[in-house]
């Protein structure tokens, strides 16, 4: 049996955490444009564990994450349009399609919005670091990051597998 293909209506959480996914990307995109001229010709490309600063490269690096976010975000953000093909824990019928479908679109938009949002901020502290500003990631964000995605992951993971 094929799955059935209904249209989810967005709440209001859900624009919510739709349009602070598209805040986070102009962030990715705008801290590049505003500072290029500012940074130096060598800045960080890698961080450590540590959060602090390994590898370095010439200042056009600071494209790449822009680049792969846009991209990553573009993509997710289409995939979300089809929660019929998700993979879901449960069998999808006709009765429980609506929850899942829900959920699972609230799932891939909220870690959109947090990838992009995480995105922005390494961007922004490579920016701060290559402007002598800061000198790394900070040793919280490798723990904060995995908490984030791996918790939201879980999070909706969990709702996913509730039985109607």
């Amino acid at each position: 049996m094929e799955r059935p293909k209904i249209k989810i209506e967005l709440e209001p959480i859900d624009k919510i955490i739709e349009w602070l996914g598209v805040l986070g990307l102009l962030l990715l995109i705008g801290l590049p444009l505003y500072y290029f001229d500012q940074l130096p010709e060598t800045i960080p490309r890698h961080f450590g564990a540590d959060g602090k600063p390994d590898a370095f490269s010439g200042k056009e690096i600071i494209w790449t994450l822009p680049v792969i976010g846009f991209a990553m975000y573009a993509g997710l953000f289409w995939l979300n349009r089809y929660p019929h093909i998700f993979n879901y824990p449960q069998k999808v019928s006709q009765q429980n399609a609506k929850r899942l479908y829900t959920v699972g679109k609230r799932m891939i938009r909220t870690l959109n919005t947090l990838i992009t949002g995480l995105f922005a901020y390494i961007t922004y502290s490579t920016i701060q670091v290559g402007l002598g500003n800061q000198s790394g990631l900070g040793s919280w964000f490798l723990p904060v990051f995995l908490i984030l995605t791996l918790g939201t992951t879980a999070y909706f993971l969990f709702r996913l597998m509730k039985r109607d």
